[in-house]
């Protein structure tokens, strides 16, 4: 396949299955990853010439954890689609909201910020303004912790169960992603480094958002 594409990329022409001839074509690719081709081209997992070919701009994209400036256009234009969605007028977000979203360290990135907004959304009565009572316990979290920074663990409020659930969700996210970084990317070699069964592994990708 990579050479396939490597050929459309040169020569500037594709063949429609069933078809003889060639068809000129005129079009510009942006593609994406989120493995490191360089790493990939030394093993030879990836075609050195296919490379250079989609690589002539790269744009490096940071997580969303490492440009939080982005956060709140995101989330507003979150929130607009899913409003639209609910059929509701929201008019907006909290500035507490907004500053428990910025601070956050989104471990599933846009997607995990798109579901939370969605989630809000789907939350918030007609009219009314995101608030801290519509978002998940894992901001929450956030709050409760800036609020009393000096108390003794025996001073914090226990943990509900949803709290238990969330955290346990955002570390497996963490530790699902560090493990498939540290094997490139590769689902076979990182499930079984988690000791688990490359089918599970995928089911929990699915299931996190991750790629």
């Amino acid at each position: 396949m990579q050479a396939k594409l490597l050929r459309v990329l040169q020569e500037g022409e594709v063949r429609p299955v069933g078809d003889r001839q060639t068809r000129k074509i005129d079009v510009r690719v942006i593609s994406a990853t989120n493995r490191d081709l360089t790493d990939a081209v030394a093993r030879r997992a990836f075609r050195d010439d296919l490379y250079y070919r989609v690589g002539a701009f790269p744009i490096h994209v940071p997580p969303l954890r490492g440009r939080r400036e982005d956060i709140p256009l995101l989330a507003e234009r979150f929130l607009v689609a899913a409003a639209e969605r609910h059929r509701k007028r929201i008019p907006g977000i909290d500035p507490a909201v907004q500053e428990l979203l910025a601070r956050f360290a989104w471990p599933g990135n846009v997607r995990e910020l798109q579901n939370e907004i969605e989630r809000a959304a789907a939350l918030a009565l007609d009219g009314e303004v995101i608030g801290l009572a519509h978002v998940s316990s894992k901001l929450r979290a956030l709050e409760d912790r800036s609020a009393a920074p000096g108390a003794t663990s025996e001073e914090r409020p226990a943990a509900t169960t949803s709290d238990l659930r969330d955290a346990r969700t955002a570390f497996e996210v963490q530790f699902i992603s560090k493990v498939l970084r540290e094997h490139n990317g590769n689902v076979s070699r990182a499930a079984q480094a988690l000791g688990i069964s490359r089918v599970a592994l995928q089911k929990k990708m699915k299931e996190h958002g991750l790629r």
